[in-house]
């Protein structure tokens, strides 16, 4: 619009045409999105403006209000202020005392509040405040909707500009208004408060104990207040819902901000509201005025609410000490309590004198009107019920005084409530507390923790033992003669929920009769998964936790014909086929050896299954879990050989289809490894090799590793008789794959595969110098983390399989290695052992002895280390005749060249192998000793104890496992001061050490010894770094052993607790350790996700002003931020977690909540200084919004994620910023017009983009129109 004349716009905005007036608005709202629109046009306009809001045509009014916004990002701050009083203005002369907003220049205001908040600066921001707060809160100001809905986009809007005294007089102002007024304005008022107290995290500066004290004063006005009032009904709502907002704010800072004093004011008048002392719980109802319990009851509502609020926000010793007992009697009173309830015996009598005979429609209709009418006595015992689910959510050590207290009878007896909603609550409470004590019976008890109240019932007993004693008859009765009632079966799905946790805790002690009673109750409701799919779970833990002998036969029956009836009906949702796959699968191996059922399988079942697999038209879900389940059957039952045939053509096809190739060769894995029978059809095997060689070759690496793995399963497990052009083909392919990567499981996979391959290709000098070139001289970093036995077989291959004899393999080698890798060494060990070649041995041994003559020649050096290496090696199997352990011992200690030292201490751990018993012991004496003085011999030490276990251990020698294990814990333990860097890899080499002796064990014992070092720092804030740190590098092993099962997740849990502590490097550790465990062992620790793991790394995003250091640089300061790495650390975790395969967790409960941490990478990642910080918090949130894109609708304060990407959209470059830092905060901006792009188009397809976001997204497209179109979504 470069021909803009603003004088034709004001003209056609003054014409007698509504037409003509609507449309110069309009094109004043173009003309303001233009870049490079002139602010005196903008200026000259608003007088006109201001007067079309009185505009008689209502449309005309509507783009007035609608100009506003955009308006004021085009002035000044002084005229900003301006519009903002004239606009007032024109609202105290419009307003009146409605109970709904008639005043159109009210929402001109509220929009450049709602949709331009980000115009306003401090200073801005300031005089709007002092503008309007003295006139809206003056003491003769009438209160209006109008008034009051500024208040909440004021608050909202500006509310941080606030001192911490000004909120405070503002929120004491508010509440008196909520006291005072009524209806609309009296609730608005509330929700001001509720605004205004999200400001109070900021306005303290984020300092716990002026929370505290602002919270305080908070409860004490709203407490004053209500006792200035008349106390009446209204004004006792009024409090409870203020209250119950405070106590709300307070549990969301996730901080001690809540006091005692606080909390016996609000208990006080809760208690005070429920007037205990005057429930009566039987009446005749003539005598009773049922309004007045209304009113009553709708109080108690309120305060049992409130109370529900107060427990999350006071300690578990404040509750126990302060509170516990009050409130039992509370639950107590109310939980049954119905005082409508009356006799009715004289209407039997009356009944039975009767000649009328009245229909059971009629009772059951005035039944269910009783209950709707019941004076609010249901809604108080669903309360009554909703406060024992929150005591055990938020006090789990509280389970024995629920049941010393026998609340738990009554719980139960609940189920059976007239009422469904107190009904179904009361069953989800059950299941908690079922859930809670199965737990705590089976966590480790530690003396420091809740769990040991646990114990404290009195004399009935723990909490378990009262569960598996006394619940299950009541909860059978209630299942079987309340739930599963013709009455009730609508609610199939709440009682599915109850059925499920008493089989999954209480299974061994529910009656002999439970499951046949159950599966009359199934058949009698013909309850199948056509009618009821959420069955499905029911169906999978029967056949999870029962043995098949103990399930009755027609159960066992009924499942199966309901799962072969759904899988080959064709409307069964294609996501629901995946559930009955999973089910099918835990019921192969239970009819394993059943001729009956195995026959049955492959008749029905193995058709509906197997149809599925290479169909296009389904998912590729569908299909893979088909596949699996194809897999499973084959694997545990025997199949017809037309039908194995028919399996051997579906896996042979689905390796040529893209969505099924890798899970196919996983697949064949499983089958190899346990029925390698499959594998005897030459056909198969001969393709599936020809299969894999192609996918070597090809540029998928995600088919490289599963590949590698068949291979091996299929030369170790078959009689596979390849072709030798082939296998020649095969071992080039290999070879290239080495040279291309640098994974280690994939390089001792592909070695294994070459030693494989010897047995069809020769082993000659071309092959053996290509093996040298190409892997052992440049693959392997750390040399004392190689797997050796894929190495020595290989080796070993080559030895016997060779047209070369010993000694020529052995120059060959001598001329082409690396001497001084310890590899080399180990290579011609193997060479040398297996063609006896005695001369070399002697020929080494006469070198080293003459060590020091040699020392003077640096051309001798790796001559020296290789012999020192290969030495060791070779007195791993035989004795030596002249080098013994004391020659070894005395280099490794001598100091004479740190390189030396650590191929002597190599060969200090491979010789004593064959006398442990008599070497060990002066190995860990000087253990001791060394860590008294140099560091670096007992780190050396640890060294040849690592060389010791490896292919050492064995079950016979568990105690020098152990001994090892109390030597190095003992040293490590007196170890005194910080941890520090220099102390890391000592630590990491004992970790790893101790994690070996855990793997090998698979003992407990082990792993409670962790938990008592762990626990033991919990008590004490002076807890021992180097130990604790210890633990974490041993979980880290345990982590990353893909193949074992050894960790138990709650050391994850315990290992949390030190992340809060200030040492970085353990920090570090902690967070690699849980990064590790994503990776490696998703499905382990997803339980812990989003409850214990998320909230811990939520905490470490923050920049702490601890680990921020100032250096001065001559006339400069710069400010240092040690903890970055840990910040970055903690990115990385989260991708990870926002990447794992949503379906390898689809039966995790618990998920990942998406939408908490999409809130908290906005507030803390958008903020934080460091723009690499930002760059990783923004391509987390694209991931989270390419997951789903519901989470966008679903996050709490859309208005913190725009505040945050102003923040970094409008921050300003340094003076004399270097040229890293200006590419760095452009690349963090171009990474949030990415996600503002991202999240628009998201908005707009789903029609929900707002006025506050359409405001920001012009905003940033106006600023940096440039860089926005240059930016791809």
């Amino acid at each position: 619009m470069s021909t803009f004349n603003i004088r034709q716009l004001e003209d056609r905005a003054r014409d007698v045409d509504p037409d003509l007036r609507y449309m110069a608005l309009e094109d004043f709202v173009k003309h303001l999105s233009n870049p490079k629109v002139q602010a005196r046009n903008v200026s000259s306009f608003i007088p006109l403006l201001i007067t079309m809001l009185s505009d008689n045509v209502t449309e005309v009014q509507n783009q007035a209000v609608k100009s506003f916004a955009p308006l004021v990002r085009h002035i000044d701050d002084q005229e900003v202020l301006s519009v903002v009083n004239q606009l007032f203005e024109a609202v105290l002369k419009s307003s009146n005392t409605s109970k709904f907003s008639t005043s159109v220049p009210n929402l001109a205001l509220r929009s450049i509040f709602n949709s331009s908040y980000s115009r306003f600066g401090k200073q801005l921001a300031r005089s709007v405040i002092d503008s309007l707060f003295p006139r809206l809160f003056a003491t003769d100001a009438p209160v209006t909707i109008d008034s009051i809905e500024i208040i909440i986009d004021l608050i909202k809007a500006l509310g941080g500009t606030l001192t911490a005294p000004e909120l405070s007089g503002m929120v004491l102002s508010l509440i008196c208004i909520a006291y005072k007024e009524t209806g609309i304005i009296s609730r608005r008022a509330i929700v001001a408060v509720d605004y205004a107290l999200d400001h109070v995290h900021s306005v303290t500066q984020e300092q716990t104990v002026r929370q505290l004290q602002f919270f305080d004063k908070v409860v004490s006005d709203t407490h004053a207040s209500y006792s200035s009032s008349d106390k009446g009904v209204a004004a006792k709502n009024t409090q409870f819902t203020l209250l119950q907002v405070v106590l709300a704010k307070a549990r969301k800072s996730k901080r001690d901000v809540f006091s005692d004093v606080s909390a016996s004011i609000i208990f006080s008048e809760i208690n005070a509201n429920l007037r205990l002392e005057s429930l009566v719980t039987s009446l005749n109802i003539e005598d009773l005025d049922v309004d007045v319990l209304v009113v009553e009851n709708s109080v108690r509502e309120d305060a049992l609410i409130t109370l529900s609020s107060l427990i999350s926000c006071i300690s578990s010793d404040t509750f126990l000490h302060s509170y516990a007992h009050s409130v039992v009697e509370i639950i107590r009173a109310f939980i049954s309590y119905d005082p409508l309830t009356y006799d009715d015996s004289g209407d039997d009598i009356d009944d039975e004198e009767s000649e009328i005979e009245f229909s059971n429609d009629e009772d059951s209709i005035e039944v269910e009107k009783a209950g709707d009418n019941d004076g609010l006595a249901s809604k108080l015992r669903f309360q009554a019920i909703g406060l024992i689910k929150q005591v055990i959510k938020v006090f789990p050590g509280t389970l024995g005084i629920l049941y010393g207290e026998n609340l738990v009878e009554p719980l139960i007896i609940a189920i059976g409530d007239k009422t469904d909603i107190v009904s179904n609550e009361a069953v989800y409470t059950t299941i908690s507390l079922l859930n809670a004590t199965h737990a705590a019976a089976t966590m480790r008890s530690r003396p420091s923790s809740d769990i040991s109240m646990m114990t404290e019932s009195g004399t009935s007993g723990t909490p378990s033992s009262q569960m598996t004693t006394t619940l299950p008859p009541l909860l059978e009765d209630f299942v079987f003669n309340c739930l599963l009632t013709t009455k009730n079966i609508g609610r199939i799905t709440t009682t599915n929920a109850l059925i499920e946790a008493m089989i999954r805790v209480l299974s061994v002690f529910l009656s002999p009769s439970f499951l046949e009673k159950l599966s009359k109750k199934l058949q009698e409701y013909k309850l199948t998964l056509k009618t009821n799919p959420d069955i499905i779970r029911l169906y999978k833990i029967i056949l999870k936790v029962y043995p098949i002998q103990e399930i009755p036969s027609d159960l066992v029956q009924f499942i199966y014909d309901d799962l072969v009836n759904s899988l080959t009906d064709t409307k069964t949702y294609y996501s629901f086929i995946s559930d009955i796959l999973q089910v099918c699968n835990e019921f192969y191996p239970k009819i394993a050896g059943d001729h009956f059922y195995e026959k049955l399988v492959d008749r029905t079942l193995f058709k509906p299954i197997a149809d599925r697999i290479n169909v296009k038209q389904y998912s590729s879900d569908v299909r893979q879990h088909s596949l699996n389940s194809l897999t499973e059957l084959i694997v545990h039952l025997d199949v017809s050989e037309a039908n194995l045939n028919n399996a051997i053509e579906i896996y042979k096809e689905s390796m040529n289809y893209e969505v099924t190739v890798n899970f196919t060769i996983e697949n064949l894995i499983t089958i190899c490894e346990k029925r390698s029978q499959l594998f005897d059809n030459p056909e198969l095997c001969n393709l599936v090799v020809e299969k894999l060689n192609s996918y070597l070759s090809s540029n998928d690496t995600s088919l490289y590793l599963n590949s590698l793995i068949l291979l091996d399963c299929i030369f170790t497990n078959t009689h596979f008789k390849g072709k030798a052009e082939d296998l020649q083909i095969l071992t080039n392919n290999v070879f290239h794959l080495l040279h291309e990567t640098s994974d280690s499981n994939l390089i001792n996979r592909a070695i294994s595969i070459l030693g494989h391959a010897l047995d069809y290709v020769p082993a000659d000098e071309e092959f053996f110098k290509k093996l040298i070139h190409q892997v052992i001289n440049v693959k392997w970093i750390d040399e004392d983390d190689v797997d050796l036995g894929s190495l020595d077989y290989l080796i070993k291959q080559v030895a016997t399989r060779s047209p070369l004899k010993g000694e020529q393999l052995y120059d060959i080698g001598l001329q082409n290695l690396v001497l001084r890798n310890f590899l080399s060494a180990k290579v011609l060990a193997i060479i040398t052992l297996d063609a006896n070649l005695r001369e070399k041995i002697s020929a080494a041994e006469a070198q080293l002895v003459g060590l020091s003559e040699m020392l003077d020649s640096p051309s001798s050096f790796d001559k020296i280390v290789f012999n020192i290496h290969y030495l060791g090696c070779i007195a791993e199997a035989v004795e030596l005749s002249r080098v013994t352990f004391d020659e070894f011992f005395s280099l490794m200690i001598s100091n004479k060249n740190e390189v030396l030292c650590l191929a002597a201490a190599r060969a200090v751990g491979l010789c004593i192998k064959r006398d442990v018993e008599m070497y060990l012991p002066v190995l860990l004496k000087y253990y001791h000793s060394s860590n008294q003085g140099s560091e670096q011999n007992g780190t050396l030490i640890l060294v040849a104890i690592k060389q010791l276990l490896r292919g050492y251990i064995t079950h016979e020698k568990q105690n020098l496992l152990s001994h090892i294990w109390h030597s190095l814990f003992e040293v490590i333990s007196f170890k005194e001061g910080t941890l520090t860097h220099k102390d890391v890899a000592e630590l990491k080499l004992a970790g790893e050490i101790l994690a070996k002796i855990c793997e090998f064990t698979k003992s407990e014992e082990y792993q409670n010894k962790l938990f008592d070092i762990l626990e033991s720092g919990m008590q004490s804030s002076n807890s021992n770094e180097h130990a604790v740190y210890t633990v974490v590098v041993i979980s880290k092993q345990l982590i990353n052993d893909i193949e074992s099962q050894t960790l138990n997740v709650s050391l994850v849990e315990e290992i949390l607790v030190y992340l809060s502590r200030s040492n970085l490097e353990l920090k570090q550790a902690i967070v690699s350790t849980l990064l590790t465990g994503i990776h490696n062992k998703a499905l382990l620790i997803a339980s812990v996700l989003n409850d214990t793991i998320l909230p811990s790394i939520y905490d470490e995003l923050d920049a702490k002003d601890e680990f921020k250091k100032v250096i001065p640089m001559g006339p400069y300061k710069y400010v240092v931020d040690e903890g970055l790495e840990v910040r970055k650390l903690c990115y990385e975790l989260i991708n990870a977690i926002i990447s794992i395969d949503n379906e390898r967790l689809m039966d995790k409960e618990g998920g990942v909540n998406q939408v908490r941490m999409f809130e908290v990478l906005s507030a803390k990642g958008l903020n934080d200084t460091e723009n690499g910080i930002v760059v990783m918090a923004v391509q987390n949130l694209l991931q989270i919004i390419h997951n789903d894109e519901n989470v966008l609708h679903a996050i709490a304060n859309q208005q913190e994620m725009i505040s945050a990407l102003t923040k970094v959209a409008n921050k300003k470059l340094r003076s004399k910023a270097s040229t890293q830092e200006a590419e760095s905060q452009e690349e963090a901006l171009r990474m949030v017009i990415k996600l503002s792009k991202t999240i628009n188009n998201v908005f707009v397809h789903s029609n929900a983009t707002n006025g506050e976001w359409g405001a920001y997204f012009h905003e940033l497209k106006s600023k940096h129109h440039l860089l926005f179109n240059t930016v791809e979504c």
